[in-house]
């Protein structure tokens, strides 16, 4: 597997083109020595804004290629979206449509990604017979609500290691499209709940850090099964930040952990400052509070819990619950 291109996918729309070509950015910069083979699948791709964006990436990397997927717009029209899912979510189960068959596995990556250390191990990850690799999502607190089990192991989707050959072999494309074709409308997270039902009993699990929400930072260790060195190690220096819910950097940097590193990746990208909105700054008083408390919650989170449980305690009941160990 070491002699193998490290083989990467991202599945977009044009809302995404800036962020996906600082996540590529942030992968190349952390494994100078690696060599990447990248696929962009997109639907309504403008070319000259992935030209703009991506072609500073590759020209300070000429050991890594790019192509991209320009898929047709009728695809998934029977599917949901919703203002913060666009059919962009849904590309990536078809991907053994456009993924060559060399590639014997590829690395999906959500764009709302950053690497903070070299993904080669990530890459070289024993999957034993698995079809796929992917970290656990504590924050999916309605497991029981949408036919899972609470002991259940519920993965994230937005960084996926998937084998390819078992992928096919076992006919995983069309077993997750059947169970959105059954209960897609019913699904709060659509594609994610649908890989879980479909694929969740053949999944190698992953160390957090492969794929670490900003409210990681914010739980209990307990929460995520970790003991607290382990947590500590983790929260200081995640392998890769996964900027999940509708609050990123670029629209709410003063209160998601995590922000600076998303910009000083995106200075170093070589992505023009131009494609990319400047860091949200707090204006109203709302919003200043908003930016005290985000710093309360990164310097001192047992402070910030304690109150919480005081002012809050039903959400501190459930959000601070421990989870189980894994």
């Amino acid at each position: 597997m070491s002699a193998d291109p490290v083989a990467v996918l991202y599945c977009i729309d044009d809302a995404y083109v800036p962020q996906a070509a600082v996540s590529l950015g942030s992968l190349f910069d952390n494994a100078p020595g690696a060599r990447f083979e990248v696929t962009i699948a997109a639907f309504q791709r403008d070319p000259a804004l992935s030209e703009a964006a991506f072609a500073p990436v590759l020209a300070r990397h000429p050991r890594c290629s790019l192509r991209f997927v320009d898929l047709p717009d009728q695809l998934f029209q029977d599917l949901p979206v919703t203002g913060q899912f666009s059919r962009s979510i849904y590309i990536r189960l078809i991907l053994q449509r456009f993924i060559d068959r060399p590639h014997r596995r590829i690395l999906y990556l959500d764009a709302d990604t950053i690497a903070c250390e070299d993904i080669t191990p990530l890459w070289q990850t024993n999957m034993g017979d698995a079809t796929l690799a992917a970290a656990p999502d504590p924050f999916h607190l309605n497991l029981t609500q949408t036919g899972f089990s609470e002991d259940q192991f519920y993965f994230n989707s937005g960084v996926l290691l998937i084998d390819m050959e078992r992928w096919r072999a076992r006919n995983c494309e069309k077993r997750v499209l059947d169970v959105l074709a059954q209960r897609a409308h019913e699904l709060a997270w659509m594609d994610q709940d649908a890989l879980n039902m479909a694929l969740g009993g053949e999944t190698h699990i992953l160390d957090l850090k492969w794929n670490w929400q900003p409210r990681c930072a914010d739980v209990p260790a307990g929460f995520l099964g970790l003991d607290r060195a382990a947590y500590d190690k983790r929260r200081a220096r995640p392998a890769v930040i996964h900027y999940t819910t509708s609050f990123k950097p670029w629209n709410s940097a003063y209160r998601v952990h995590y922000s600076a590193r998303f910009f000083a990746a995106a200075q170093a990208s070589g992505v023009p400052s131009a494609l990319l909105p400047a860091p949200a700054q707090p204006r109203s008083a709302s919003q200043r509070l908003l930016q005290l408390k985000t710093g309360l919650r990164w310097r001192a989170p047992g402070a910030f819990r304690t109150m919480r449980k005081l002012f809050r305690p039903k959400m501190a009941a459930e959000m601070y619950r421990a989870g189980p160990s894994r």
